[in-house]
């Protein structure tokens, strides 16, 4: 008798369960019918038909996100704007990287990311990052990204929008002709605004090649301050040019050497000129 009002017993609770969990899903998915119908109804009167044909057509595709891929899909159309829904829907299998743009970035993640194949591409190959530097960085990011790589990314995260544009520029101008720009972008991902100023500062004097060289192998000490890039450039033109005139002299005294010796050679076994002699050469240099 007690094995059989313990058995009973379980059974009701299990009975009791599965339908609470029952009323639980059907509430849940009322609510999210509602917040669906509510997120299109808001899209619609912001947007106009550029969000969609009509709220119930809308709510259904941003139900059909939201039941994919979790509740937070309806904040994230809410917040993508007008294309939102369809771009989520055209990233496919990477439809949930691109909510969690539209929910960090909002519109201007849909529009710098997400609708440009380019920056989805580097979206999707560098990760969240690459995001947030194509929205920080508007018609700056894309093309430093496409040539820099993971490296542009890192640089373009450390410096304000004003350095990005110069970054840009620099590597674009003489001093890219260097063919060190990756070497530039490690230095500015590492010290991000302080190191992007000074080579703008300094962009004449970088591009003459021994200066950029030793800013590259160690920045530091110029960036605090410590050292001159000026003085290193001009030491890399003035040592040369010493160095070419001392060269030259030794050179020169070498054959005044040279000479003097055979001179002194001719001397010892002919035995000096006769005053005749020297006329005779002497008239023949005047000729």
């Amino acid at each position: 008798m007690e094995t059989t009002r313990t058995t009973s017993s379980r059974a009701a609770i299990a009975v009791a369960l599965a339908f609470w969990m029952m009323l639980a899903s059907q509430a849940r998915a009322d609510w999210r019918t509602r917040a669906a119908t509510e997120a299109a109804e808001s899209l619609l009167a912001r947007f106009g038909v550029k969000a969609g044909r009509s709220v119930p057509a809308l709510a259904k595709r941003i139900e059909s996100l939201a039941a994919r891929y979790g509740d937070q899909a309806i904040i994230a159309v809410r917040k993508g704007g007008p294309k939102a829904v369809a771009l989520v829907e055209a990233a496919g299998g990477d439809g949930a990287k691109a909510l969690r743009v539209l929910l960090t970035h909002g519109e201007e993640g849909a529009a710098r990311v997400l609708a440009r194949p380019a920056a989805m591409k580097q979206f999707l190959r560098f990760g969240d990052e690459a995001a947030m530097v194509l929205v920080k960085h508007p018609g700056v990011a894309e093309p430093l990204v496409e040539r820099g790589g993971a490296q542009a990314v890192r640089a373009l995260s450390t410096v304000n929008p004003r350095n990005g544009r110069r970054l840009a520029m620099l590597l674009e101008e003489d001093i890219a002709k260097t063919a060190r720009h990756a070497e530039l972008l490690e230095v500015v991902g590492k010290h991000g605004d302080s190191a992007a100023d000074f080579i703008w500062r300094n962009k004449g004097v970088l591009a003459g090649g021994a200066a950029l060289t030793a800013f590259l192998v160690n920045p530091e000490p110029f960036l605090n301050g410590t050292r001159d890039i000026a003085q290193v450039a001009t030491d890399g033109v003035v040592k040369p040019v010493v160095g070419g005139v001392v060269t030259l002299f030794c050179v020169l005294l070498g054959v005044l050497g040279v000479v003097a010796c055979g001179g002194a050679a001719l001397a010892y076994k002919y035995g000096l000129p006769k005053p005749e002699h020297l006329k005779w050469v002497f008239a023949l240099l005047k000729r």
